[in-house]
């Protein structure tokens, strides 16, 4: 239950902070709350400066 909560205050912050979608903003909470790279295609992702992204 901590976890959860943990991770819906990440992705209300995210999508307040970088207003991405919001699958997107739950795509980014979890990999920062696993500390965990993201690999993707997708651009948007770049904005989110506490993530770290490789780009494809």
């Amino acid at each position: 239950m901590a976890g959860d909560t943990a991770l819906i205050q990440q992705i209300i912050q995210l999508r307040q902070q970088y207003r991405l979608k919001l699958p997107d903003t739950i795509i980014a909470a979890m990999a920062l709350q696993a500390t965990a790279k993201l690999v993707t295609a997708d651009q948007e992702f770049a904005k989110v400066s506490i993530l770290t992204v490789i780009s494809c």
